[in-house]
């Protein structure tokens, strides 16, 4: 596992600077839309706002004038933004004012508001009739004025919306520069493990239940199972190289007695047989050794629905010669109609490791027996022989280890542990009851609702 270093990280754009950017691209646009769509809105109100004023003015000029006919000396032509005009019926203005690029000889449009624009300006005016004379009123306003309050917004909003987008972008960052702290430590953990090669060093996790804890906690796990790998690999050289320095040393010693002193046929045969015996020791356990690293390395199974009854019987009916051979009395009972999902290879692998097992260490009898019930396939191998300890019986898993009363004599310590690793793969359990002087009793115990 390489990791990335400093300069690459210089060449790039961190994680923090990215999302930054990105949001604050996003803020300022929500920004922008937000500004536009005030302008609109408030531009909309202001101008609906201008309408009514501009009606309700012209109404109450008309009925002042209406009121008092010495009103007309004292007209006030313009007022709050509002020009006004009075005209006779021929439409001739006889008093009042108008804004520039206004045409005063538009035609008479009682009570409507209407636009209209000259030279790239708009205006809005309002006719209403002067009660009791011959006159009327015309009131206009420039359509396209900004509000006052509507400019202090848009300059509130040019002056606000840069200091809101530093204040964003530069908060945002150090929030996210922060939170990216655990995964800093976690990358600088996990570069330290890589460069010292100390599988057994852990990430600190906090309390805060977060994403980045779950994540500190998920590596730990991942760095726990590569730890105890890399131990049980360790373990498991070093095994092998103690178990076959054992045979190695005596065929050396075999062949070089038998070529340098060896003076008769006699003396030479008695080497070869060592050397005969201790090979063949080599190549069981080479073999068991190749089986043991394939079952563990298997992770598809060639899962197969067997008649696992039959599947026994023929297995006990294909090593009859081996316990007529050895005189071992073979006691079977085996429920009819049981089937098993499983990889048939594997399967049989156990059944001939545990067999084997009972046939070294039984005195005269094995009994194999397997049942159903509602949630469990049972199969059983029991022998009759001197029994294991208690404080041996988790140890016999175990690779390599050999009670110590056989260990120079029968087998090589890894049989049972195939055993385990095919019952493990196929989601079974392993037992064994023993007691010293009554023999042993292994089971395997598969779950039928797999």
């Amino acid at each position: 596992m390489s990791f990335p270093n400093k300069k690459t990280f210089s060449r790039k754009r961190s994680i923090i600077t990215t999302i930054t950017l990105w949001y604050s691209f996003f803020i300022f646009i929500i920004l922008i839309a937000v500004v536009i769509a005030s302008f609109f809105v408030s531009r909309t109100i202001s101008e609906t706002a201008g309408q009514r004023e501009l009606q309700s003015q012209a109404i109450e000029m008309v009925e002042e004038l209406d009121e008092d006919d010495d009103e007309l000396e004292e007209f006030e032509s313009f007022d709050d933004g509002i020009y006004y005009a009075i005209y006779d019926s021929s439409n001739q203005v006889l008093q009042g004012s108008f804004p520039h690029f206004f045409d005063a000889g538009l035609p008479f449009k009682p009570d409507k508001i209407s636009d209209v624009t000259n030279n790239g300006r708009t205006f809005q005016y309002y006719d209403l009739a002067i009660a009791n004379s011959n006159q009327w009123l015309r009131a206009i306003r420039v359509k396209n004025q900004m509000g006052e309050g509507l400019r202090t917004l848009l300059t509130s909003v040019i002056i606000v919306l840069p200091l809101v987008m530093f204040f964003v972008i530069v908060g945002g960052y150090l929030i996210l520069k922060k939170s990216f702290q655990p995964i800093k430590k976690i990358t600088a953990t996990a570069q330290e493990i890589t460069n010292k090669k100390d599988y057994s060093k852990r990430i600190a996790v906090s309390d805060k239940g977060d994403e980045l804890t779950n994540l500190a906690q998920v590596i730990n796990t991942m760095l726990a199972s590569i730890d105890q790998s890399f131990k049980r690999e360790k373990q498991f050289n070093n095994d092998v190289s103690h178990e076959l320095r054992t045979p190695v040393t005596v065929i050396l010693s075999e062949s070089e007695y038998g070529k340098d002193y060896a003076d008769t046929m006699e003396d030479a045969k008695e080497s070869f047989n060592v050397i005969h015996r201790q090979s063949q020791l080599m190549k069981k356990m080479v073999e068991q050794i190749l089986e043991l690293t394939r079952a563990e390395n298997k992770t598809q199974l060639t899962m197969e629905t067997i008649d696992f009854s039959q599947f026994v019987n023929q297995f006990l009916e294909d090593s009859k010669r081996l316990f007529n051979e050895q005189s071992i009395f073979l006691d079977t009972q085996i429920e009819e109609g049981i089937n098993l999902v499983g990889d048939p290879i594997l399967l049989k692998r156990l059944i001939d490791n545990l067999i084997s097992n009972a046939v070294k260490f039984t005195k005269d009898k094995i009994r194999v027996s397997l049942s159903q019930s509602e949630n469990n396939i049972i199969l059983s191998i029991k022998d009759n022989g001197q029994g294991i300890a208690k404080q041996e019986l988790e140890k016999i898993w175990h690779r390599f280890y050999r009670i110590d009363s056989s260990r120079h004599t029968k087998g090589v310590g890894l049989g049972l542990s195939l055993v385990k690793e095919i019952a493990t793969l196929h989601q079974a359990q392993v037992r064994v009851e023993s007691e010293l002087g009554h023999g042993s009793d292994f089971k395997v115990i598969f779950k039928t609702n797999r």
